[in-house]
């Protein structure tokens, strides 16, 4: 697929200073994280916090009061949600699907972005390459899937249209961790691939056992920003920041 955004040397996503708010509400107070191409990037916190608010800026269903949104080194701050996703932005939040459509039906649904019906089969073929286990059950309706499954086919979904930067909002709430394995293997193939990933994930065991950075966020603001295997091996300084604690932000 074609992109509008083809600087190689730019990072997938740029976010620059974002505030936001909901009406009279500010949630978001200056939040800056950067993710490089080819990188896996882990936006860690409790519940609200503001990560699902900074994903909504990121995916273009909330214009930001200040601060700027860029994919692959354009300016898309101003983009509609489908512009993005043209641009090669895919979300994953929750298992949404089509429960009386098949598995193939589903992610044939997903190539909207493209008229290329050829191009639509051969990318849905290409994503149940990755996932054998949805492959065995292509033609079943997805009210028939496992949780876990439900999950694969919403990565699946993500992955038709060839994603330079994947979205991934807490893709472990609610598995068994032998699924939540399973994925994260899964996720990892997709990197390998070329996928720049995000992930937003309340599990901090989960979230660095993937990534390569990792920030975390607290009352809309960015606190500290640190390589996933120096914050693992600091579990003292894990939860003082998932507590708050600016005083452990290091330089």
């Amino acid at each position: 697929m074609s992109r509008s955004v083809s600087d190689p040397a730019a990072p997938a996503l740029r976010v620059d200073g974002i505030s936001a708010s909901y009406g009279p509400v500010q949630v978001l107070f200056g939040a800056s994280l950067t993710v490089e191409r080819g990188e896996m990037v882990a936006l860690l916190g409790p519940n609200g916090v503001g990560k699902s608010t900074t994903l909504r800026v990121i995916g273009g269903l909330l214009k930001p009061d200040a601060g700027t949104v860029h994919l692959g080194g354009v300016d898309a701050t101003n983009w509609s949600p489908r512009k993005r996703v043209e641009a090669g932005l895919s979300q994953v939040i929750g298992q949404s699907a089509f429960g009386s459509l098949s598995v193939v039906d589903n992610l044939r649904m997903h190539g909207y972005a493209t008229k290329d019906k050829k191009w639509v089969d051969e990318a849905v073929e290409a994503a149940l390459a990755i996932f054998p286990r949805l492959n065995s059950r292509r033609n079943q309706p997805a009210s028939t899937l496992s949780g876990g499954e439900r999950q694969m086919l919403a990565l699946a979904k993500a992955i038709v249209n060839d994603p330079e930067l994947l979205v991934i909002d807490e893709f472990s709430l609610g598995l068994a961790p032998v699924v939540v394995g399973g994925l994260c293997e899964l996720v990892r193939r997709l990197n390998e691939r070329g996928t720049s990933v995000l992930v937003v994930e309340q599990s901090v065991n989960v979230a660095l056992s993937l990534v390569h950075r990792a920030y975390v966020m607290e009352k809309g603001e960015i606190i500290a920003e640190e390589s996933a295997a120096v914050l693992a091996a600091d579990p003292d300084r894990i939860r003082t920041l998932m507590l708050g604690g600016h005083a452990a932000v290091t330089g």
